[in-house]
C-alpha cells in the first residue's frame, strides 16, 4: 500500500493546535495545585504527551472519527471539542451540557486495555455499517499486558478493521530508550496483522506522518495499525517517586514537546515571543475561570447518570 504524504500543516494550524497543548499544560497544573491545597481532586500526568495527542486529533475528523482515551489524553480531548470548562466539569462531578455522542469521544472507565477490545466493537459497527469512520482508542503501556487488548487487536486485524491503536510509554529514568525500543508492541503487530509505528512522541511531524499514514490506511481499507509512541519523563519526579538528578533533568529539558512546537514555530516566523507570552497568559485565564464556573455548577441529577450510555446510532 502506497505511504500517505507527509503534510506540513500551515502555520496557522500548527499555531492551533500549540494553543490547545499549551491549555493542556495549563490545565495539568491548576489540578496539581487543587490536589495539593484541597485534596479533592487527582492531578492527571500529561506533560510530554502534547505534542503527541495533538497530531493524532489532526489525522482525525470531530464529529465523525472516534476515540476512545484514556486518563493521559488530556491534549487529545481538548483537540478535539473539549473545552477547558468540559474538563473541570467532569473534574469537580458536576453536571455537564457536553454530549460525548455527538463529539464521538467515548469516556470508559475501563482500566489498562480493556477499553481496546471496547473501540475494536466501535470499528466493527462502523465497517459493518459501510461507515467511513476511524476508531483511535489509547492506552498507556501497563495496557498491553492485559487479555482485552490481544483480543481486540486480534478481533481488529482479523477483521481488518478502520482502527489505530495508540500505545503511550514515557521513556526515560534508569532505563535506556533501547530497552524501551526493544520491548516495544511494534515489533508484535504483525501477529496480529497490523501495521506499527514506533516514533518519539514528542516530535510533531514524526506523529503527524504517522497518523497521517494510519488514518488513510484506515479509510482505504488497509486495516488497523498499532502506532507505539515514545515521550520523555520530564518532571522532577522519577517513576519509582524519588527525585531525578539534576544533570538528568537537564539533559532531557530540550525535548519538552512544547518547547519543541515553540521553535518550531518561530523558526517558521508564526510566534514572537510576545505572542507566545499572551498564548500563556490566555491559557492560565480560561483555566481559572473554568475552576470558578465549575464550582458554581449544579450537581447532576441522577437520571443523568444514564445519558450517553446507551445508543442506536452505532448499528442504525
Amino acid at each position: 500500500m502506497a505511504r500517505a504524504p507527509v503534510i506540513n500543516p500551515p502555520a496557522s494550524t500548527l499555531l492551533a493546535l500549540y494553543r490547545t497543548m499549551v491549555m493542556a499544560r495549563a490545565i495539568e497544573r491548576r489540578l496539581w495545585v487543587l490536589e495539593r491545597l484541597e485534596r479533592m481532586v487527582p492531578s492527571i500526568r500529561v506533560t510530554g504527551f502534547e505534542a503527541l495527542q495533538v497530531a493524532a486529533a489532526a489525522a482525525l475528523r470531530p464529529g465523525r472519527d472516534w476515540v476512545v482515551s484514556g486518563p493521559l489524553d488530556l491534549a487529545l480531548r481538548l483537540a478535539m471539542g473539549m473545552s477547558p470548562l468540559d474538563v473541570m466539569l467532569a473534574v469537580f462531578e458536576k453536571a455537564s451540557p457536553y454530549a460525548s455522542s455527538a463529539s464521538r469521544l467515548v469516556n470508559t472507565p475501563a482500566m489498562g486495555g480493556r477499553h481496546v477490545a471496547q473501540a475494536a466493537g466501535i470499528a466493527y459497527a462502523t465497517q459493518v455499517s459501510g461507515r467511513d469512520e476511524v476508531t483511535l482508542v489509547c492506552t498507556d503501556e501497563r495496557g498491553i499486558y492485559t487479555g482485552d487488548w490481544h483480543e481486540g487487536l486480534n478481533f481488529a486485524g482479523a477483521h481488518g478493521l478502520p482502527l489505530i491503536c495508540l500505545v503511550e510509554e514515557i521513556a526515560g529514568g534508569s532505563r535506556p530508550i533501547a530497552r524501551h525500543l526493544e520491548a516495544s508492541p511494534a515489533t508484535r503487530a504483525e501477529g496480529y496483522g497490523l501495521a506499527a509505528e514506533t516514533l518519539d512522541g514528542g516530535d510533531f511531524g514524526a506523529a503527524s506522518a504517522a497518523f497521517s499514514r494510519a488514518a488513510e490506511r484506515a479509510r482505504s481499507n488497509g486495516g488497523p495499525t498499532l502506532i507505539h509512541a515514545l515521550v520523555p519523563e520530564l518532571t522532577s519526579t522519577a517513576l519509582d517517586g524519588g527525585l531525578r538528578p539534576p544533570e538528568e533533568l537537564e539533559a532531557q529539558a530540550w525535548q519538552d514537546p512544547i518547547d519543541r512546537m515553540r521553535r518550531r514555530l518561530a523558526a517558521a516566523g508564526g510566534l514572537s515571543d510576545d505572542a507566545d507570552d499572551e498564548i500563556q497568559r490566555e491559557s492560565a485565564r480560561a483555566v481559572a475561570a473554568a475552576v470558578v464556573e465549575a464550582r458554581q455548577a449544579p450537581s447532576p441529577e441522577g437520571a443523568q447518570a444514564l445519558d450517553n450510555v446507551f445508543s442506536s446510532d452505532l448499528v442504525g
